[in-house]
Parts: structure tokens; C-alpha cells; sequence
């Protein structure tokens, strides 16, 4: 595992088989891990969010879930490529196979005014996950199904910071999770209410391209991402440059 610091905001990268051993050893363990998938607008929420930030540095695992993240690293000298990131939609898929495999219990949290309704994603799990064990939630009711259902792991989509700030503080609230991770926009991805980017877009990281021509509410967003994050990282690299310059 290599871990960078961007922005003051840890992001680590991995390898699937080594991600996939790190996942069964929390959930083997006595202790709960939270797992951030950081992208570029987390980066920047976190600028003026300390708790945030907080939350991603204290998280056993911080993904990259962002092209831009691979791209900054990139600039800045790093050997990284884009097949370094391990999405939400991905961690989730892995997740959910280490669950079927190994009999664990999952919890889904949506969020209540989402575009995925709760029965509706109920259904498409159930078809297209036979064999697995869970139940569905949303932010009104995910901490009593919890500790019914006692679940090892959470899959948090109420977005970001909101998803990550819940499972700091609720955690502790649900004694059997070993996992608990914010995955954003993934359940809509599953449920079908958004359609994934080609592939080409995506092997080209391209993604945010996508979600913008489906869904053009979301240019302040995109603007975040692609516009004030480039910019802070330049901004950062020269004023280290300027730094060392004067010393």
C-alpha cells in the first residue's frame, strides 16, 4: 500500500488482491474501520471542512475514487496510473462478492430524497444478488435496522460529506459493523436510475464528463472538480516552489 498526502488529505492505492485481504482482515477483526473513497471535491470540501478532513486522515482505508486525484498525483511527480483507483461502485462489487463468499450480513443506507427509492433498490438487489444477505435502509432508519439486523457491513449513500460525517458519528451505534463506507452516487448506478459511463469514457477517466451530460444540475460540482481543484493544486505546488526558493 503507498499512501500520498494531497492538499493536506490522505489518499492510499493498493492492489485488488491486497484490498480484498484488508477488507476480510477487518471484517475478522474486533474493531470497526471506516473507508473513505475520496475524489477531487472531497479534497476541496475538506479545505474549509476540518471535520471532514479529520474523518478521511482517521479512516483505516482512503481510496482514490477521482481521476482528478491520479492526475494531481501525476503532476506532482508520482509513478500512478488511472488503474490505481478503487471506485465506490468497485469497493462496493467487492464487498458485496467477500459478503455472498463469506456469509456476511450487509446493510444498505439511501438516502431518503435520493433518485433511488428504497423498495425499488430492495428488488434489484434481491435479483440481482440472490444468495445475499441483506437489508435496506434509509438515514431515518438505518441505525434501528442496524441493530436488528446486526449487519458487518454498512454501504452509506447519502453523499458526501453528509455519508462520511454520519458514519463517524453512528458507528459506535451499530456494535456489529466491521465496515462502514460512503459510497455516494453507487446505488443509483446499481438501481439503474443512472447509466455507467462508456467505457471508453472511463478508461479515459471521463466519468465526470458523463455525469454532466446526464445530469447538468450538477456543474457546480463538476466546476469543483475540475476547475477550483486543478487550481489549488497549482497553487500549492508554487507556493512550496516559492518556499524552497527563498530558503
Amino acid at each position: 500500500m503507498k499512501e500520498y498526502k494531497i492538499l493536506g488529505v490522505k489518499v492510499q492505492t493498493l492492489p485488488e488482491h491486497i484490498l480484498k485481504s484488508s477488507l476480510l482482515t477487518f471484517l475478522n477483526s474486533d474493531s470497526q474501520h471506516q473507508i473513505a473513497t475520496v475524489n477531487p471535491e472531497f479534497i476541496v470540501a475538506c479545505q474549509s471542512n476540518k471535520k471532514f478532513l479529520t474523518i478521511i486522515n482517521n479512516a483505516s482505508l482512503a481510496t482514490i475514487d477521482g481521476s482528478g486525484i491520479i492526475k494531481a498525483l501525476q503532476f506532482l511527480g508520482h509513478d500512478i496510473s488511472l488503474d490505481d483507483r478503487i471506485t465506490g461502485v468497485r469497493l462496493t462489487e467487492i464487498l458485496i462478492d467477500l459478503a455472498i463468499k463469506n456469509n456476511y450480513k450487509i446493510l444498505f443506507c439511501l438516502y431518503s430524497h435520493g433518485l433511488t427509492k428504497l423498495d425499488y433498490f430492495f428488488i434489484r438487489i434481491k435479483d440481482k444478488y440472490p444468495e445475499l444477505d441483506f437489508q435496506v435502509a434509509d438515514e431515518n432508519s438505518a441505525l434501528e435496522k442496524a441493530q436488528t439486523f446486526l449487519p458487518e457491513i454498512a454501504l452509506v449513500g447519502f453523499g458526501a460529506p453528509r455519508q462520511d460525517l454520519w458514519i463517524a458519528e453512528n458507528i459506535d451505534r451499530m456494535p456489529s459493523v466491521r465496515i462502514a463506507t460512503g459510497v455516494g452516487g453507487t446505488f443509483d448506478f446499481i438501481a439503474g436510475s443512472i447509466k455507467r459511463a462508456p467505457k471508453i469514457m472511463s478508461s479515459l477517466g471521463l466519468e465526470w464528463l458523463w455525469r454532466l451530460i446526464i445530469q447538468p444540475w450538477r456543474i457546480k460540482r463538476v466546476n469543483k472538480a475540475i476547475i477550483v481543484f486543478p487550481y489549488l493544486i497549482i497553487k500549492d505546488r508554487l507556493n512550496k516552489k516559492n518556499d524552497k526558493n527563498k530558503n
